[in-house]
């Protein structure tokens, strides 16, 4: 077994901690710009900049967004929903790791 392999091995769970890690923070990232992308949207769609909107304001492509950003709870509450989500991938990452460390163990 070459070194590197052994090395890979040697350092599963930190590995699967490490992606754990990153793929928590992508997708907390990318919920967040999303979020951010909506706000930006609706304040552009403001006719008058006074930060309210009134009914004579609102039109069709305005409710559509707005609908979009209200509905997207997730991207408020994904800090704490994509915990879990990021901490069986890293269970799953350092499983495969073992498996293939015991596949090879074997040949």
């Amino acid at each position: 077994m070459s070194s590197l392999t052994f090395n890979l091995f040697k350092h599963k769970k930190i590995i699967a901690v490490i992606i754990a890690v990153i793929i928590y923070f992508t997708l907390t990232y990318a919920t967040n710009e999303q979020q951010i992308a909506y706000e930006k949207e609706v304040i552009a769609l403001d006719t008058n900049k006074d930060g309210i909107y009134s009914d004579d304001e609102v039109n069709e492509e305005q409710k559509q967004i707005i609908e979009k950003m209200e509905s997207g709870t997730g991207g408020r509450i994904a800090p704490y929903t994509l915990v879990p989500f990021a901490f069986f991938c890293g269970i799953f990452v350092f499983f495969t790791l073992r498996a293939v460390e015991n596949f090879k163990n074997k040949s």
